[in-house]
């Protein structure tokens, strides 16, 4: 017969490689590898940090927006922070740092296929903030579509000529 299970093995920790337990469920709705290698770090002043719960490891997290990779950050009171990318009302296309509730916190204006690494601003702000998102893209670096001039397309094998 079946034993019943004490525990569900669901609502364990997962192990890390360095004997400590992570901070997420395996049920959780989360794609995405806080030890990874392809993560970036978004950095702010003290003083932002103290406003802003948005600070820290991110990656991306399995889901799209607006056909850019949505990046999930630090778990916080249950949620997470995130960056994702939007098509703002003046059809400016900008990614957005979000708190862990869903609020904006501040955004940079980039079509890249990742966020850019500066040019953070707060809403309504006429200077940069002292942010920078380490492993995010650099001014000026083409997107992958754009950078890609010829594309290499597989042919059709040749076919016999029709014999009647």
């Amino acid at each position: 017969m079946d034993k019943a299970l004490d525990e569900d093995p669901l609502d364990r920790e997962l192990p890390d490689d360095d004997g400590e337990n992570d901070d997420y469920d395996r049920d959780e709705d989360f794609d995405g590898d806080f030890h990874g290698g392809d993560s970036m770090e978004l950095k702010g002043s003290e003083e932002l940090a103290m406003d802003y719960d948005v600070f820290g490891k991110y990656v991306q997290s399995g889901s799209e927006e607006n056909g850019k990779p949505t990046f999930l950050g630090p778990k916080t009171e249950g949620s997470r922070p995130s960056i994702a990318f939007v098509i703002g009302g003046d059809g400016k296309p900008t990614w957005w740092v979000y708190d862990a509730s869903g609020g904006e916190c501040f955004y940079a204006e980039s079509d890249g296929d990742r966020p850019p690494r500066k040019g953070w601003m707060k809403e309504y702000a006429d200077e940069e903030l002292d942010v920078t998102l380490e492993g995010g893209a650099e001014p000026g670096e083409k997107s992958s579509k754009a950078s890609k001039q010829v594309r290499d397309r597989s042919r059709s094998p040749r076919r016999e000529k029709c014999p009647w």
